[in-house]
């Protein structure tokens, strides 16, 4: 049988391969696509693609209690003889080996070899993308893209979808203009896509258009806002327009109704989100107490995970700005033992020993005003934050955690410095323009 994109399928049931399809183009909007997997594999549990779809969308979540189901489509594909299964099934079990024993830089560089012999899976295309965002490898989330992008027949349904990707990472890769171009196609194109309106939030934060920003988020709040799983995301970039705008009202009410509410559920991509706004409201002494410690709650089921660096960091965030050291203190004791004992072959490894250790030592450091630590750690990373995952965006709150440990220990060459740098790439922003008038003081 074929799937949606004429592509060899291993399947028996027609119902379970149309759910699939389904499914796939649920997941490239940012749907939910479980009613979907868990129709299909109810009708063939032993669908090959059926059961890597699943395992995929369970780690995309970068939740540690999400890899069994993961390990469980891997282990029911294994119950299958291999000889059932075509090349490019093979090559996606392949995949699958290794992202779920944590290998994330092996799985990429596999995700790339599938794709150049199938340029048109468009599972393959939106796991590597994830995966690239997830090492904050900029450049492949661009070329990626890029290289498959000629497979594909522009009038497809889904190639708008491709082009939302294409602009994320020739966003990342600093290319903000031409990111905006290709983002405004891609939500012309297809006006509910999630992922293209966030590329277009990207772009027009990249070169400092919040005005425009504030006004785009909502005239497409209606979409972003409901019925996908990127809600508390794309508010984020809402609120990152609200702060430049000087709406520190705005953006906590944004805050408290798409990020951080009462019973939210407790994934690690809401509760992330949550300490990215937090922590720059927290930066500028705004009293944020209350609602650090409820965020810190939510993420008390998450810690200890060592499973993906960058959630612990934003983990920390939330402990340390509630000013619950002692747990704060017990998380970096828990990543000091896992760099020490932990798989030196699982990129969470890597990212944590290189980036992610050093971080929450400063962010602790920096909220018990031991500001000459949190400078030295931030800038031991400095240069290589890229490399435990994220967005320019996202990782900002560390190169502001360090500018404002340079300015509160009046350290005014280092601070001068820093903020040279940030008025090079971002002259127009208004909070750079306001600290460089605080350093001026100093």
């Amino acid at each position: 049988m074929k799937d949606l994109n004429n592509l060899d399928v291993t399947v028996h049931s027609d119902m379970a391969l149309g759910h699939f399809n389904e499914a796939v183009s649920i997941l490239c909007r940012f749907g939910d696509p479980v009613p979907q997997a868990q129709e299909m594999l109810a009708i063939e549990p032993t669908f090959v693609m059926g059961q890597v779809f699943n395992a995929h969308i369970s780690l995309w979540s970068t939740d540690r209690d999400d890899l069994k189901a993961a390990v469980d489509s891997l282990n029911v594909i294994r119950s299958v003889a291999s000889g059932m299964f075509n090349r490019r099934e093979r090559m996606h079990v392949a995949v699958l080996e290794a992202w779920v024993a944590g290998n994330l830089h092996r799985a990429s560089v596999l995700l790339d070899e599938l794709l150049i012999e199938y340029p048109t899976d468009i599972l393959a295309l939106l796991s590597g993308h994830q995966i690239d965002f997830l090492v904050g490898d900029a450049s492949n989330l661009h070329e990626r893209v890029a290289r498959v992008l000629g497979a594909w027949d522009s009038q497809h349904p889904l190639y708008g979808y491709l082009l939302g990707m294409l602009s994320f990472g020739q966003e990342e890769s600093g290319h903000f203009e031409l990111a905006e171009q290709t983002a405004r196609e891609a939500v012309s194109r297809n006006p509910k896509d999630i992922w293209g309106i966030h590329a277009v939030a990207h772009a027009l934060e990249m070169q400092n258009n919040y005005v425009e920003g504030v006004s785009f988020m909502r005239k497409h709040e209606a979409t972003w806002s409901t019925d996908n799983g990127m809600v508390s995301h794309n508010a984020v970039h809402l609120d990152l327009f609200l702060l430049e705008s000087n709406d520190l009202t705005g953006a906590l009410e944004a805050y408290d109704k798409y990020i951080h509410w009462t019973n939210v559920q407790p994934m690690p991509m809401v509760l992330l989100d949550g300490s990215s706004v937090l922590w720059r409201v927290y930066l500028e002494g705004h009293d944020v107490a209350d609602r650090a410690k409820r965020l810190a709650d939510s993420w008390r089921s998450k810690i200890g995970q060592n499973f993906y660096s960058f959630n612990d960091a934003h983990a920390m965030i939330a402990l340390a700005a509630s000013g619950d050291f002692a747990t704060a203190s017990d998380q970096i004791k828990s990543l000091k033992e896992y760099v020490k004992y932990g798989d030196r072959s699982a990129s969470n490894h890597f990212m944590t020993r290189e980036v992610g250790l050093p971080v929450c030592e400063a962010l602790l450091a920096f909220t018990q005003g031991d500001y000459a630590k949190s400078i030295e750690r931030l800038m031991s990373v400095n240069n290589k934050s890229h490399l435990f995952g994220g967005s320019l965006a996202q990782r900002d709150v560390f190169s502001r955690t360090l500018l404002e440990s340079a300015i509160r220990a009046k350290r005014k060459p280092l601070a001068n410095a820093l903020i040279s740098e940030r008025l090079i790439h971002r002259p127009q922003s208004t909070y750079n323009h306001i600290k460089a008038e605080q350093i001026k003081t100093l």
